[in-house]
């Protein structure tokens, strides 16, 4: 994959919806697949905790997607600066935009200035519990085809019982 130069870190601010400063707080792969039998894709989500944020106001976590292949390789308990755009409600950092690992906030306020504070305090960590590396669609699959198996034969021995 190749990526045009983008310029400056302001500059760079000009092309993304935004920007965060934050602590990785949790990293998760998840499979994501169109229907039954369509591609599957695997993307990584990162749980961020948002110190602060230029170009658009955000919660105190949220949750980015980036390329699992392409993407930034984020590490639980280190701090970032992010730039992300929106899409249909679900943020995302871009393997071509500029991503800095920075141990405090003045090197951000260095670069755009100040920025604004988190919005309001959430905790968005429990929608990270459901994703998942392995394609589970054919487990529980398997388990309802054993549980109707099973209701099956106990309503058979019930019956032999009867007469």
């Amino acid at each position: 994959m190749s990526c045009v130069e983008l310029g400056s870190p302001q500059e760079q601010l000009e092309i993304y919806d935004g920007a965060v400063y934050g602590e990785v707080k949790q990293v998760k792969v998840d499979l994501k697949q169109e229907g039954f039998t369509g591609t599957k894709e695997k993307i990584r989500y990162i749980l961020v905790e948002a110190e602060s944020s230029w170009n658009t106001e955000v919660d105190s976590q949220l949750i980015i997607a980036t390329n699992y292949t392409w993407g930034f390789d984020f590490k639980e308990g280190n701090k970032y600066l992010i730039y992300f755009s929106e899409a249909d409600g679900e943020l995302s950092s871009s393997p071509c935009s500029l991503t800095i690992e920075m141990n405090n906030i003045n090197q951000a306020t260095e670069i755009f200035g100040e920025g604004y504070p988190p919005k309001q305090q959430v905790n968005v960590e429990h929608k990270m519990w459901f994703m998942f590396e392995q394609d589970i669609d054919l487990y529980i699959v398997g388990v309802v085809v054993f549980a109707a198996i099973f209701v099956f034969f106990m309503r058979v021995r019930k019956k032999k019982r009867k007469v």
